[in-house]
């Protein structure tokens, strides 16, 4: 094979529709992004995961603050929080609007590459199983390549959630004990932190619960946003996914974030708190995946698993649904099939 013949292998110049040619939020879309594009179709996927990865974190990491804090928080009479509507009080009169975003910048950055790695996998592991699964439906395909992917991911993940778990709670920490000084104030000097006293395996603490969460919740996730997109084309008559409006695509993100969110929340809970522990107890006190289940039923039985379920539910809503109408408006305007 020739030099040229190679380098047209390895990329693909994909052409935007013209926009009197679009419809839906896809002319929007091509307007902003329009011309030829020459990009694979990984690294289209990864530019739409990684706009999809600011969306999801500008929009949601204020319902996450409340949510890490209620979850983490003492029970009895040392919990900090009465509510969600106290937690979101007690944070805006102690610290400002920024307490909301406290630990933002990892999730931010994370979340820019955990989100283009997740939408890649996702789509990536799909067109796998498409190939190689004759006997499965289209939803069980989809519904295998999203708990593949969420296995996948947990490498990913793992690390973005512990230092932004450490730095939403340090916070709460110094409420319960006054004496109590964080060690970090921020991404760079948590990470530091974590790395120095634990080495390596302190950035992926809990690893074991934040698996036991993704499997379940990406075999909801990615399926649910393609499943309502293909009702809402059958119910509106659509010839194809390009004629749904913008308002259509955040509603099906957002039934996606719900499932995925809501669903899994004692999941979730299990996973904040395994992460708030100190890793030093974790180990000396034998504190595994099965075990913080019990110790949390003794605490407060199943609605221990349920709190923080209500920012949790306002979070994935409109955050899910922002992520899933970016990451398809990109991946559409760049020209992705899908």
């Amino acid at each position: 094979m020739s030099n040229q013949e190679g380098a047209a292998s390895a990329s693909v110049v994909i052409p935007t529709r013209p926009q009197h040619q679009q419809s839906g939020s896809n002319a929007y879309a091509s307007s902003i992004f329009g011309g030829a594009h020459t990009l694979t179709r990984g690294q289209v996927n990864y530019v739409a995961g990684v706009l999809g990865g600011v969306t999801v974190t500008l929009v949601g990491h204020p319902f996450d603050t409340v949510k890490v804090r209620l979850q983490t928080q003492p029970t009895g009479r040392n919990a900090l929080y009465a509510s969600t509507m106290d937690c979101v009080k007690k944070t805006y009169k102690g610290e400002g609007f920024s307490g909301f975003y406290a630990g933002v910048g990892s999730p931010l950055m994370g979340q820019m590459f955990f989100r283009a790695g997740s939408f890649a996998a996702f789509h990536e592991v799909h067109s796998i199983v498409d190939d190689n699964f004759d006997g499965f439906g289209k939803y069980q395909k989809l519904l295998l390549s999203g708990g593949v992917t969420g296995a996948i991911i947990t490498l990913m993940e793992t690390p973005i959630d512990i230092v932004k778990t450490k730095l939403q709670t340090f916070t709460m920490k110094q409420k319960v004990n006054p004496a109590y000084t964080a060690p970090f104030h921020n991404t760079t000097s948590c990470i530091a932190f974590l790395l120095r006293k634990y080495g390596v395996s302190g950035l992926f603490q809990a690893s074991s619960a934040t698996l036991f969460r993704n499997i379940p919740a990406n075999a909801a996730f990615f399926p649910v946003n393609e499943i309502m997109k293909d009702l809402r084309i059958d119910q509106m008559g659509y010839t194809g996914e390009g004629e749904l409006k913008l308002s259509e695509r955040l509603a099906c993100g957002a039934a996606a974030g719900f499932c995925y969110w809501v669903g899994t929340c004692p999941l979730d809970t299990i996973k904040s708190r395994m992460m708030m522990q100190r890793l030093e107890d974790q180990r000396s006190k034998g504190l595994t995946w099965s075990k913080t289940v019990k110790l949390m039923y003794k605490e407060g039985g199943v609605a221990r698993f349920y709190q923080g379920v209500l920012p949790l539910a306002l979070r994935s809503m409109p955050a899910c649904g922002a992520m899933f109408a970016t990451v398809d408006l990109v991946r559409s305007a760049l020209g992705s099939a899908k």
